[in-house]
Formats: structure tokens, sequence, C-alpha cells
């Protein structure tokens, strides 16, 4: 029987597109053996280390790989959220490796990675979408000395070859097959060429090859984030003052993303953006990312990351 493929994300790199177009179990492609997220997020991420139950987690999954055994399917396993939540740091995702590995340690991994610059841009936009109400300084920004209350993002995590040399050492690297986002958006045939060479599993490229989740416009998630502040309750603002609204206001923000201009998106874009790179600018991506390119044998130079 085929191994195991676990896809851990990242968060922005195209997830949500590879769950709902390719493993959807038509033309030849397979489907996803664990299609509730929610439940393998709540199973294996979520529970505190005193109430991890390693032994009944794994036989609860190797129902589902029996299962899928049965009928002749193979088991591919996707949840960006197993390499953590991006707006708390990703601080969980180093501990949800290694619970994998103790419930599917025969299992081939797969990671897609993006340009520090722009996968940040993206996160900070989706934040918002997603009911966020910080700017992108905001967000950015360091905690305070001694708030250490709750997660918070933190841009080490960004120095990517650690968590790769991490999933080497946890799976082994021969079994841990990383790709950069933007050659899934430039040529997704070719992507899937490499994951099927890789797992083993036939993956025919589906016709849909655009985004699921497209960014709002810097317009819109102006709009959007003063929404929040008011009106949109979620675990990353849970006392909005007037909630009954939030249908309305979202509405009135999709409309004013509508009508940006591309003179004010451009000056926006540039504001943010260098927010983004002095913010990031204290950690030596350049040396990190020519290791990651060492350990893929890809010029990731050529796909715009620093090195």
């Amino acid at each position: 029987m085929t191994r195991p493929l676990i896809h851990l994300g990242l968060h922005r790199t195209g997830s949500t597109w590879f769950q709902r177009n390719v493993l959807d179990g038509r033309e030849g492609r397979p489907r996803h053996t664990f299609s509730d997220r929610a439940e393998t997020t709540a199973r294996i991420v979520l529970p505190r280390d005193l109430d991890f139950d390693t032994a009944a987690t794994r036989r609860w999954i190797r129902d589902r790989i029996t299962e899928a055994g049965d009928r002749g399917a193979p088991v591919i396993i996707s949840n960006e959220r197993f390499s953590g939540n991006p707006a708390a740091g990703w601080f969980d995702a180093e501990r949800t490796a290694r619970r994998l590995a103790s419930v599917v340690p025969e299992a081939r991994v797969l990671l897609v990675l993006r340009e520090q610059h722009a996968l940040l841009r993206s996160i900070w936009l989706q934040q918002i979408r997603i009911g966020g109400i910080s700017g992108i300084e905001d967000f950015l920004r360091p905690l305070d000395p001694g708030d250490h209350r709750l997660p918070a993002f933190d841009p080490r995590f960004l120095e990517f070859d650690r968590y790769v040399a991490l999933l080497d050492d946890i799976f082994g690297e021969q079994d841990v097959l990383v790709l950069p986002f933007e050659g899934l958006r430039d040529d997704p045939a070719r992507h899937l060429e490499r994951i099927e060479a890789f797992t083993g599993i036939a993956l025919p490229a589906p016709p849909d090859t655009g985004p699921v989740f497209a960014a709002p416009s810097l317009l819109e998630a102006a709009a959007l984030r003063r929404v929040n502040l008011l009106a949109s309750r979620s675990s990353l603002h849970r006392a909005p003052p007037f909630p009954r609204l939030a249908g309305p206001g979202r509405r009135l923000a999709r409309v004013l993303g509508r009508v940006a201009t591309q003179a004010g998106e451009t000056r926006r874009g540039r504001r943010v953006d260098r927010i983004i790179r002095t913010r990031l600018a204290n950690l030596d991506l350049g040396a990190s990312n020519r290791r990651l390119s060492s350990r893929l044998d890809v010029d990731l130079a050529s796909f715009g990351w620093t090195t």
C-alpha cells in the first residue's frame, strides 16, 4: 500500500486550493482522507500535552487508513493548521510535527513555503479577513517586556531552514518534500508532478488553478479592520460592541474594495512593504534561504526570495 502523505501547509501557500481542487476525487485525482480539518485539528493539534492520547489517536487514524486501503485509495491528510497558526507565531508547529510522527510514523511529509515578505503580507491580510483588528504595524510589533499572556506573531519562524531541519530529523530527509509556493502559482501541473513522483500518488492537474481565498485589496482591508473592531466577534477580538452590524459592515467593506484605485493600492502597498522589510531586517533571511536552497536543490532566488 502507498505510504500516507501528510500535507502541513503553510497557511497562504495554496493549501485550500490543494484540498478543494486537487483532493476532490474527480478525474482520477485522490480524495482527501480526512476532509474535516476541524476534526484533525481538534484531535491532534489542540489538546494540551496532558490531554493528548497518543494511543487513542493512533487507533483512530489507523481505522481511517484501513478504510482507505479497503477502497484501494491512498491516504492523504492535509491541514495547514498542522504547521501552526501564524497569528500566534506558529508556536505549536514543532509539537504538532512530533505528534504526527508518533501517530503516523511511516508517513511522507509535504511542506509548501513562500517568500517571507510576500507571505507575511498575505498572512496579515488574511487575519483581517477572519476578524483581526490590527494594522500591519500593530500586527508585527513585538510584545511589551513581560507581556506574554497569549502567543503572538513571532518572525523567527520565517527562518524556514530551522523548521525544515526539524522535519528532516523527525521523519527523515528522504521522506520530507519541500516546495516553493511560487512554483505552484506559476506552474501548478509541474508542481503536482513533483508531488506525484515523491508519493507515487497520481495527481492530475485540476482545471481550476486560481486561488480560493484571494487577499482583499488594501482599501477593503482598511475598512474591514474598523468593521471588525466594532462588530466582528472572533478569537482575534472577542467583545465587539455592535456584533449585529457585522454583516452589513463586511458588505460595505467589499463595496469599498471594488472601487479601490490602482494608484491608491500602490501607495498603500509601498507603506505596508516598507514596514514589513523594517520588521524583518533583524533576521538573516538571506543565510536561512541559502541553506534552504541547498537542502531543496532549488534556486530560491529565481523565485524572488532573498538570498
